[in-house]
């Protein structure tokens, strides 16, 4: 598989002085806040992906954990699960030194030093069969669409239940679907009303829940280069990656808060951030810089090849082609799927700039707490410091997001849960601690 050397070197993470996120008093308290049942709604960020898997460590980590860790210290009784992998569950990104480099490895590379240390666990293969018999807290599942958790026709429901599920549907090819929904009971597809994610929200019982759904409406298509997928099935053809309409948006979404909103729940929702502030956006330059000029580089968009601008983006995984050469002539331009081209950039902030006007509007509907994300993190292009410790968006170096240059490291999960928790303190009255940034790391460094 592809590794990408860094060629940048390896700073260690800034320090300045700062108010620490400490909480004066001692008392905690929920507040208005119903905790006897906190439910995590969401994709691979509720889920505690990390580093480009699902593993032990990060689920550990994940916001609604660290949110469940501090609610704890007020409400001693609660109880939040987590249906854990074994663990490097499906496998994860590390960094090693090579030829003097540090080099991200990702699982199923053993070209480097024999055998792979984060390769996936022998029990990935079929890890959440064995647990969808249990009631989770945490009902993140990696890779869910707003969209495929709601059907608006029986035939949605079909293909829903097909994406977000993981099962054997000979029709279809054999196995098919989602595995990091493996916990989740989705029962069959060829059934009448199959299930949806939807269904699963409302039979959790729950009495607070945090919802950070829609992140993957708009984040398959930027992170495919704006090249969107076709796949024909006896269902038709489905688009995999395509950006979810903003009024389809908003229908699915009432539905979601409306689920909520009808078993007597309290909670907090989450904007959708801006895709393009994260690493995999801004690591790869679209330009080399000749005798100290920059020229920029060749790039290949739905309109034909031309040259780029500062308003396109190459994706992370171009990187090591980008330092072969490639793009730097016209005859051999970085391919379409590599760059998200200024076009495709407008179209994903049209959608995301939607997407939030309708969670900011019925989360206000229904009298749920907001927490806007978009804002908080578009700081991070720039710097957040906490803790005596400053953290930006830099790949690796910067702290705040892992080896996938998309997912948060721990810090920077416990960043979020402090967004969560003090949005959660100031709707509900509640005293809940904000959780010590300090103690989590960013990436782990290996040693010579």
């Amino acid at each position: 598989m592809k590794k990408t050397i860094l060629y940048t070197s390896v700073a260690a993470i800034a320090l300045a002085s700062c108010t620490k996120t400490q909480f004066s008093s001692q008392t905690y308290s929920p507040g208005s806040a119903n905790f006897t049942k906190m439910v995590a709604v969401g994709n691979s960020l509720t889920q505690g992906y990390m580093d480009g898997g699902l593993y032990a460590y990060g689920q550990s980590n994940s916001y609604p954990s660290i949110i469940a860790q501090q609610v704890k210290l007020a409400v001693p009784s609660m109880v939040f699960n987590q249906p854990t992998v074994t663990g490097n569950g499906s496998g994860y990104i590390h960094l090693v030194y090579l030829n003097g480099q540090l080099t991200p490895i990702e699982p199923g590379d053993d070209s480097t030093a024999g055998s792979n240390p984060c390769d996936a666990d022998a029990s990935w293969a079929t890890w959440g069969t064995s647990l969808q018999v249990n009631s989770y807290n945490n009902l993140g599942e990696a890779g869910i669409l707003l969209t495929n958790c709601v059907a608006l026709n029986s035939t949605q429901a079909i293909i829903n239940n097909v994406l977000t599920g993981y099962q054997d549907i000979a029709a279809l090819g054999g196995t098919v679907g989602n595995p990091y929904g493996r916990f989740l009971n989705y029962g069959s597809a060829l059934v009448a009303n199959p299930t949806n994610y939807i269904d699963l929200i409302r039979s959790s019982k729950a009495t607070f829940f945090t919802c950070w759904l829609g992140n993957n409406d708009v984040l398959g298509y930027a992170t495919s280069g704006g090249v969107v997928t076709d796949v024909s099935t006896p269902l038709g053809t489905i688009a995999e990656n395509e950006i979810t309409p903003p009024a389809v948006f908003a229908q699915k979404y009432d539905s979601v808060l409306l689920a909520f909103y009808n078993m007597g729940a309290q909670g907090v929702c989450a904007t959708i951030p801006d895709v393009t502030t994260i690493p995999f956006f801004n690591t790869v330059p679209s330009y080399v810089m000749v005798n100290g000029g920059k020229q920029y580089l060749w790039i290949t968009t739905s309109a034909g090849v031309r040259q780029a601008t500062d308003g396109d983006y190459i994706i992370l995984p171009e990187y090591n082609a980008v330092v072969a050469g490639q793009g730097v002539y016209q005859s051999n331009p970085v391919p379409n799927n590599m760059v998200l081209d200024a076009t495709e950039v407008d179209s994903v902030e049209i959608a995301t700039n939607a997407y939030n006007a309708s969670i900011k509007s019925l989360a206000a509907q229904y009298n749920f707490a907001l927490v806007d994300m978009h804002a908080y993190l578009t700081t991070l292009s720039s710097s957040i410091t906490v803790d005596g410790m400053t953290m930006t968006r830099q790949f690796v170096q910067g702290g705040a997001f892992g080896l996938d240059g998309v997912h948060p490291t721990a810090i920077g999960y416990a960043l979020i849960a402090n967004q969560f928790i003090a949005t959660i303190n100031a709707k509900y009255g509640a005293t809940i601690p904000p959780v010590a940034v300090s103690n989590y790391r960013g990436c782990l460094f290996p040693s010579y």
